[in-house]
């Protein structure tokens, strides 16, 4: 359930999408009122909280917060079941922020309790991802949005894990920043699911060529996302996005994003 915007929306009931469907449209009536107070505890709790409905009988309601490094929860995750069982384990959830002061490579917001952990980029986010498609769209989204917008979708990771998100973009005092939460769906994907063979494709032709391909930001050269395993040797800030590296090998317009280009580096 999402819960950055004016009122909370439901993003997914088990594996299925519900694209910010209205709470009121999953309950009704007095149900529907003690679900969003429950909702309202852990807004302001921060903590897990729990409730019991009248649902075709009597239920146990159990929300948690997924937090983000700000303090401020990005998502509740909810389980609702018979009071005698003992609820399943918690999906695997996470949120984050990320600063627009840079539109290329974001950096996230880290947990201001906790100033030694090292920011990541987007770069390095999307650098994990499987599907050259899904970093095309996450990093488009993140260089168009503005206070306001908002968009779903899933990516899979390079570990065949498919991770469901929604992501939008508010106004802070340091200006907009993106929020986002996750869910990873339970089942890793089998080794012979089509996007997995490519990405293993694309490991091994990397391999075999000596090169890491990599899609970057057209006017400034900067890395968006490693494509593959491979890693040219290039100082930390390159590779991250921080900083501009040496010329490609050879780049190619980005389909339906001219921002965006194909670029191949030699890795030795």
């Amino acid at each position: 359930m999402d819960t950055v915007g004016e009122m909370p929306a439901v993003l997914l009931v088990g594996a299925r999408s519900k694209q910010w469907r209205p709470l009121s449209n999953e309950f009704r009536g007095s149900v529907h009122k003690t679900v969003l107070r429950l909702v309202e505890t852990v807004l302001n709790n921060l903590k897990q909280s729990q409730v019991l409905i009248d649902l075709a009988g009597p239920r146990l309601a159990l929300a948690s917060p997924v937090l983000g490094p700000s303090r401020q929860v990005h998502g509740v995750l909810m389980w609702i079941g018979d009071p005698d069982e003992t609820p399943p384990a918690e999906p695997r959830a996470r949120a984050w922020e990320w600063d627009l002061t840079d539109r290329v490579s974001p950096s996230a917001v880290t947990d201001p309790r906790n100033p030694r952990v090292p920011s990541e980029t987007l770069t390095d986010r999307l650098s994990r991802v499987a599907r050259p498609a899904d970093v095309a769209r996450i990093a488009t989204d993140v260089r168009v949005a503005d206070v306001g917008f908002r968009s779903t979708g899933e990516w899979i990771d390079v570990h065949g894990a498919v991770h469901r998100y929604t992501h939008r973009c508010i106004a802070t005092f340091d200006g907009p920043r993106i929020l986002g939460v996750s869910v990873q769906l339970p089942d890793l994907l089998g080794e012979d699911d089509p996007d997995m063979v490519a990405y293993r494709v694309a490991n091994l032709s990397a391999q075999a060529g000596r090169v890491a391909p990599a899609l970057i930001d057209a006017v400034s050269g900067r890395v968006i996302a490693w494509l593959t395993a491979a890693r040219p040797d290039l100082p930390t800030t390159v590779l991250s996005g921080a900083a501009h590296g040496f010329r490609p090998l050879v780049t190619k317009p980005w389909p339906m994003a001219p921002e965006l280009l194909l670029a191949v580096y030699p890795t030795s």
